[in-house]
């Protein structure tokens, strides 16, 4: 099972932006990812085509289950 966190974020235009983050810990709380997405706000390091970054939406976890089947 693949996961992934999705980091959601209002740019300037206020138009959502997603930054996607594979494989994150287990053991992540609501707490610490509020802080790092905070933390990616007040660094400025990350623009879109609608300006910066300038507040929190959301987060979610993504957890996927891929089944392959062999064709004969």
């Amino acid at each position: 099972m693949s996961k992934s966190l999705d980091l959601l974020f209002a740019n300037t235009e206020g138009k959502t932006v997603r930054i996607n983050v594979d494989e994150p810990k287990d053991s992540l709380t609501a707490e610490q990812i509020g802080q790092a997405m905070e933390t990616i706000i007040q660094s400025n390091v990350f623009t879109s085509s609608g300006g910066s970054l300038v507040s929190k939406k959301g987060a979610r976890i993504i957890e996927q289950t891929v089944t392959e089947y062999t064709m004969s």
